[in-house]
């Protein structure tokens, strides 16, 4: 019988038999108990426009550790793979400002000349997480709650520490005595404030 010379797989060894190709409309599927091994120093390249679906249920794990899609997800989103940033210390001539970027770790240094001043959290995407910070004067020419930060919102809201929702909260130091507020956005315009220390304080 002649060779039906029509019939082509979308599924095929090119030749020479160095590379498997999935063409147009093909599928390499690993079914129940198969699995994919890349050994040491190989590589996985995803190329542009392409689609990686993760559905839920499915376990992943880096270095050991092993974490859900939607753990996966807030980490993508909230693009904590990023350097975080440290932006100067506020002084009095600038005494109100917002955030920089929804993502990252933020410090504001305490210094004689930074009191009262305002910080504001504006419109973000559900994922985001923050650390905003304020160190004491490491100079120690201030006592007591020598500066004062004011967290305010503007276009969305914060849940305090308690679950409530809050106009904004303080942040207080003094050259013994630093702040951490660790946000996430649980949903679109809503900051929640996962964990603090040092001298905060909720506003309703």
């Amino acid at each position: 019988m002649a060779q039906d010379e029509s019939y082509q797989t979308t599924v095929y060894f090119q030749q020479g038999g160095n590379r498997t190709v999935a063409a147009s409309g093909g599928t390499i599927a690993i079914e129940s108990g198969g699995s994919v091994l890349l050994g040491d120093s190989g590589g996985l390249t995803l190329g542009v426009g392409c689609d990686l679906s993760i559905p839920t249920g499915v376990s992943m794990g880096i270095a050991g550790t092993t974490f859900s899609p939607a753990e996966f997800t807030r980490l993508v989103v909230s693009e904590q793979l990023m350097d975080s940033a440290l932006p100067g210390a506020l002084d009095t001539t600038l005494a109100v400002s917002n955030l920089p970027k929804n993502v990252g770790t933020y410090m504001i240094t305490g210094s004689v000349t930074l009191q009262s001043a305002s910080f504001w959290l504006t419109s973000v995407s559900a994922g985001r997480e923050v650390y905003l910070g304020l160190w004491g004067d490491s100079t120690g020419t201030f006592v007591n709650n020598a500066t004062q930060v004011e967290v305010s919102t503007s276009g969305c809201i914060i849940l305090g520490s308690v679950g409530g929702i809050i106009s904004n909260f303080l942040m207080n130091t003094s050259g013994v005595s630093d702040v951490l507020v660790h946000l996430i956005a649980v949903t679109d315009n809503v900051w929640a404030i996962i964990s603090e220390r040092g001298d905060v304080n909720d506003a309703v």
